[in-house]
């Protein structure tokens, strides 16, 4: 239920299961040896390092949307029952809610309405919302950034904030 909110978690966690599986079956097949070249064995230890490598930023990422599932799932429950305080949670949003929200701010192009890569940033508290905003603005017109690599002007973008 609490995942319908937007938190996709079973995702993330079916994803790390994949990752955990993956590091496994190359480890047991590493320890054994049996490569036809010499290559194909360079080829699984190198890929075995990269799976290690991206398993400690998905693992990062499950708990964070674990933290967030969880912080959710307590306020509805303050409530006192759960699919009453779900159902205010959907209709009303986050005010109803005994907690206080966080945000997600991120840069949206105005003309087509687009999510510019790179700029989505969760967690952020009620009093942080306006310099996250001025820092996604400003980042897209500096050097390297968005705007200057499409030649566009800051005027091209807008903040999305929503809280939850």
């Amino acid at each position: 239920m609490i995942d319908t909110l937007g938190f996709h978690t079973d995702d993330l966690h079916a994803e790390l299961a994949d990752l955990d599986r993956r590091i496994h079956n190359l480890a047991t097949q590493i320890d054994h040896g049996r490569f036809h070249s010499l290559e194909a064995e360079r080829n699984a230890h190198a890929y075995h390092a990269s799976l290690l490598g991206a398993r400690p930023k998905l693992a990062a990422q499950v708990a964070e949307a674990d933290a967030d599932t969880d912080r959710l799932l307590a306020a509805i429950r303050l409530v006192g029952d759960v699919e009453l305080g779900f159902i205010a949670y959907v209709v009303y949003g986050p005010a109803v809610l005994p907690v206080p929200p966080l945000h997600e701010v991120r840069l949206i192009e105005r003309d087509g309405g687009y999510t510019v890569p790179g700029t989505v940033r969760r967690r952020v508290p009620a009093d942080q919302v306006a310099a996250v905003e001025r820092e996604l603005l400003t980042g897209v017109v500096a050097p390297g950034g968005h705007a200057r690599l499409w030649g566009r002007t800051i005027r091209a973008y807008r903040t999305q904030v929503t809280a939850y």
